[in-house]
C-alpha cells in the first residue's frame, strides 16, 4: 500500500494521528495545511489523504476537489468535528470515499482505510446523524445527585441545550447533555444503570422532551417526569404506525482487542505495564501488584531502583510527561500485598544457581514455582549480589530487599551464603542436574593511567561493596569520582553520606550521553555533587602522601560503536585537581573461574545462546550481567525468567510459567483525541530534603499516597486498546 497523506492543522491531532496509523504499520506523510497538501499531492504517489474539514485558507473540500483533479484516482476521508447532512452530501458530489466525525474512533478509522484501499468489502452504511460534537475539555461528569442542580446552573448561565448523546455501556448508559453560547461549548456526563431510572430535564430545558423521549424509544432508557411523552410514538409515521421513520444504529460494545503497547515491549521482563497501570487508576493495588508479579517478581525492588525503559517508550512523553510507571509499580508494592504459594507437584529435580543476584534470584522463584528444588550458592555473607553490595540504602531498602529474598525463600528455594563455587563438575556430582551460573559482574576496571596504583585511588566496587556491607572505606573530605554511570552516581553520593565534603565527577562526555539514569544525576546535583563535563583522567599524582589527579579537557567527534560521540582529547588543555581519593567508575566485568570451562568472550562476558541461555557445556546456563556485561536489575530479571524458562525444558518439562487469571473488568471504550488534549503533568515524588539526605543513609524517595497514584494511573491513554 502506497503512503497515506494527513492534513491537519492540529499538531496535537495531526501527530497523534500519525503516531498510531504508524504503530498500525502503514507508511503516513502530513502536511498543516491545504496548500502545503496540495503540493506533497502533485510532487508523491499517495493511496489515500485524510484531510479535516476546516483548514486555514482553502477547505479540506476544496483541496480534495483540486487533488482529484491532477489525480482521479486518488481516495480521500473528510474528518470534521460538525457533521451534517449537508456537509456529508458535498463532501460525496467532490468524490470523498468516506466522511469521519470527531472525535475520531480509531476502529473506525482502521475499517475506513481498510475499505477505501480495497483490502476489506466496503459495507452499507447509513448517512451520517447530525450531531453536536462535545469539546471534552469543557466536561463535567456529575452523578445522579447532582444532575438536576448542575442543569440548573447551565440555564443560570444561559447556555442553550443543543443535543444529547447516548451510548449503551453493557451494563449501564452513559449519557452526555451538549449545550452551547454562542461558540462556547459545554458538556455534562452522567451514568445511569440499566435498572435505574434518570431525572428528566425538560421542566428546565423544554426542548430536552424530544430528546428524552428519542432515548427512551432507541435505548429503553427509564427517564422520569418529562413533561411530554410519546409513549413509544415519536419514531413512527402517521400513515404507517409500525414502521419506524428512521432507525438507531446498533451500538455493540465488546472486549476490546489487546495490543502489546510500546511500555511493555521495552520492558526486559515483559510486565503488562497499562494494564497494572490502569489497575491502579482505579485503586485495585492489589490486583495491579499480582499483575506485575506475573512478569517481575521482584515490585518493591524494581520501583525504586528501576531505569525505567517503559517511561522512556510512554507515547504521553511525546506531548506532555509520561506514566511515573516505576513508582506506580512501587505504589502497589506499598499499599497492597500478594500472596505467593507453590501449586505444582515436586518434579524432585535438582537445580544449583551460582550467584543471588536478581538473576538468579528471579530464576530460582519460577523454578521453585514449577515444583523443582532449587539451591543457591552465594560467594557473599548476604544474599542479592549487586542488589545488597552494589546499590546504596538510600535507593533500596535493606528491608525492601531482605523481604523479596524471604519470599523466594518461603517458596523453598535453599540459599547458602558464604559459599564460593569453584568448579561446576563438583555441583553435578552432589546430584544436580542443572546449573544457572549468575555470578554478575563484580570485578572493577582500572583507569588505564599512569599512577593509579596508589592506595588512594579504589575501584567503586569495592567501594561500594565496603559501604553497603558496614565497612566503609575512609575517602577524606575531596573525593573524585571518575566515570558517568550509575555506579560513579552512587559511589558520589555514598562517599557525601560518609563524610566526605567535596565531591566532583570527572565525565569525558556531555549530560546528554551519560548512561545514568537522569533522576539520578539530578538527586545528585541537588546534594551538591559537582560533575566536570568533557574532562578524562590522564595522571595520578602523589607527594608526602597527598594525591592529586591530572585530567585533560575534550572534545566530541564523531559517533563511536556505542553510538555516542567519541571523546577527543584537546591537546595544551591539561589541568590538575587537588583531592583525597579517587574511586574508578568506569565499569565492571565478571569474574569466571578458569575451573568452571565454560567459553567466555570479550570482557569475560559468558558465550551462551541467545534464545535458550545455554552455555557450550550441557546442562549448564548462564544469565545476567555474567552474559551481557553490566546491565540493569530489571534486565537481569528479564534473563533470569528467560533462564528458568529453558532449564525447565531442559528437565522435561513444558517450560511455561503459569498465569494466575486476574478477574478484573475491562474497560470498554479508549481516550479520545480531545479528552488528551486535557494537560496532566507527572505527580512530584516526595523525598527528603537534600540537606537532611546526605547526613544518613535513609530512603530519599518517599513514594506516592495511594490517592495521587490513583490520579497518576487515570493518566494511562490505554495504548494497548488502540485497535
Amino acid at each position: 500500500m502506497k503512503p497515506i497523506l494527513i492534513v491537519e492543522d492540529e499538531a496535537i491531532l495531526r501527530e497523534s494521528l500519525r503516531d498510531w496509523l504508524t504503530d498500525a504499520g502503514y507508511q503516513v506523510e502530513t502536511a498543516a495545511d491545504g496548500e502545503e497538501g496540495l503540493k506533497m499531492i502533485g510532487e508523491q504517489d499517495f493511496d489515500l489523504v485524510l484531510l479535516d474539514m476546516k483548514l486555514p485558507g482553502k477547505d479540506g473540500l476544496q483541496v480534495l476537489k483540486e487533488a482529484k483533479a491532477q489525480k482521479p484516482q486518488l481516495k480521500g476521508i473528510i474528518i470534521t468535528a460538525y457533521p451534517s447532512l449537508e456537509t456529508a452530501v458535498q463532501a460525496m458530489k467532490i468524490g470523498a470515499a468516506e466522511y469521519l466525525p470527531k472525535p475520531i474512533d480509531l476502529d473506525d478509522l482502521d475499517r475506513l482505510i481498510k475499505e477505501t484501499s480495497g483490502e476489506i468489502p466496503v459495507a452499507v452504511k447509513p448517512p451520517p446523524v447530525e450531531v453536536a460534537v462535545a469539546r471534552l475539555e469543557n466536561e463535567k461528569i456529575v452523578s445522579k445527585s447532582e444532575f438536576i442542580t448542575e442543569i440548573q446552573k447551565m440555564l443560570a448561565m444561559n447556555y442553550r441545550l443543543g443535543t444529547a448523546t447516548c451510548l449503551d455501556l453493557g451494563d449501564r448508559f452513559e449519557i452526555i447533555y451538549h449545550f452551547e453560547q454562542g461558540l462556547d461549548l459545554a458538556n455534562i456526563r452522567v451514568h445511569v444503570g440499566k435498572n435505574d431510572s434518570l431525572p428528566s430535564i425538560s421542566h428546565i430545558y423544554p426542548s430536552a422532551a424530544l430528546i428524552e423521549n428519542e432515548m427512551k424509544e432507541l435505548f429503553s432508557i427509564n427517564i422520569v417526569g418529562s413533561t411530554i411523552d410519546f409513549k413509544g410514538g415519536m419514531l413512527q409515521g402517521q400513515e404507517s404506525p409500525k414502521a419506524t421513520m428512521f432507525r438507531a444504529i446498533p451500538i455493540v460494545i465488546k472486549p476490546p482487542e489487546r495490543l502489546i503497547a510500546r511500555c511493555t515491549k521495552s520492558c526486559p521482563a515483559g510486565v503488562d505495564v497499562p494494564r497494572y497501570v490502569r489497575l491502579i487508576g482505579e485503586g485495585k493495588l492489589a490486583e495491579a501488584l499480582a499483575v506485575i508479579k506475573q512478569a517481575n517478581p521482584f515490585p518493591g525492588i524494581c520501583g525504586r531502583v528501576c531505569f525505567a525503559p517503559c517511561e522512556e517508550a510512554c507515547r504521553q512523553g511525546k506531548q506532555w510527561e509520561p506514566i511515573s510507571i516505576r513508582i506506580l509499580k512501587r505504589a502497589a508494592y506499598d499499599n497492597a500485598s500478594y500472596e505467593e504459594s507453590v501449586t505444582a507437584r515436586p518434579t524432585h529435580k535438582r537445580i544449583a544457581i551460582v550467584g543471588s543476584g536478581p538473576a538468579g534470584l528471579t530464576a530460582a522463584y519460577y523454578l521453585a514455582k514449577l515444583g523443582h528444588s532449587v539451591t543457591i550458592f552465594e560467594a557473599l555473607p548476604e544474599p542479592g549480589g549487586m542488589m545488597r553490595v552494589g546499590i546504596p540504602p538510600y535507593r533500596l531498602p535493606r528491608e525492601v530487599l531482605d523481604n523479596e529474598i524471604n519470599m523466594v525463600k518461603k517458596l523453598g528455594v535453599e540459599i547458602k551464603t558464604n559459599t564460593t563455587v569453584s568448579s561446576l563438575d563438583s555441583l553435578f556430582q552432589q546430584g544436580y542436574q542443572a546449573i544457572l551460573v549468575a555470578v554478575g559482574a563484580h570485578q572493577g576496571i582500572k583507569l588505564g593511567v599512569e599512577g593509579e596504583d596508589h592506595p588512594k585511588v579504589i575501584d567503586c566496587i569495592t567501594f561500594l561493596r565496603s559501604a553497603n556491607l558496614g565497612k566503609p572505606s575512609k575517602l577524606g573530605e575531596r573525593v573524585i569520582v571518575v566515570g558517568g554511570g550509575n555506579a560513579a552516581i552512587d559511589s558520589a553520593r555514598t562517599a557525601l553520606r560518609l563524610g566526605s565534603k567535596k565531591v566532583t565527577i570527572l565525565y569525558r562526555r556531555t549530560r546528554s550521553e551519560m548512561p545514568a539514569s537522569q533522576h539520578e544525576v539530578e538527586a545528585a546535583l541537588h546534594e551538591k555533587v559537582k560533575i566536570e563535563f568533557l574532562a578524562a583522567p590522564t595522571k595520578v599524582f602523589s607527594q608526602d602522601g597527598a594525591i592529586s589527579l591530572e585530567a585533560i579537557r575534550m572534545k566530541l567527534g564523531a559517533p563511536d560503536a556505542s553510538g555516542r560521540p567519541r571523546p577527543e582529547p584537546i591537546p595544551g588543555s591539561e589541568f590538575r585537581l587537588d583531592c583525597d581519593a579517587v574511586v574508578a567508575a568506569i565499569g565492571q566485568r565478571p569474574e569466571i573461574p578458569e575451573q568452571f570451562d565454560l567459553v567466555t568472550q570479550k570482557g569475560n562476558v559468558l558465550e551462551s545462546d541467545a534464545k535458550t541461555l545455554a552455555t557450550s557445556r550441557p546442562g549448564i546456563f548462564a544469565a545476567g550481567d555474567a552474559v551481557t556485561g553490566p546491565a540493569s536489575v530489571v534486565d537481569a530479571i528479564g534473563a533470569g525468567r528467560k533462564a528458568a524458562i529453558s532449564i525447565d525444558k531442559y528437565l522435561g518439562g513444558e517450560g511455561l510459567l503459569k498465569v494466575e487469571e486476574i478477574k478484573v473488568k475491562e474497560p470498554a471504550s479508549r481516550h479520545t483525541f480531545l479528552e488528551r488534549l486535557k494537560e496532566r503533568k507527572r505527580p512530584v515524588i516526595p523525598a527528603i530534603p537534600p540537606a537532611k539526605r546526605v547526613s544518613s543513609f535513609d530512603e530519599v524517595e518517599l513514594g506516592l499516597t495511594k490517592k495521587t497514584a490513583m490520579a497518576e494511573g487515570e493518566r494511562c491513554w490505554r495504548c494497548d486498546l488502540e485497535q
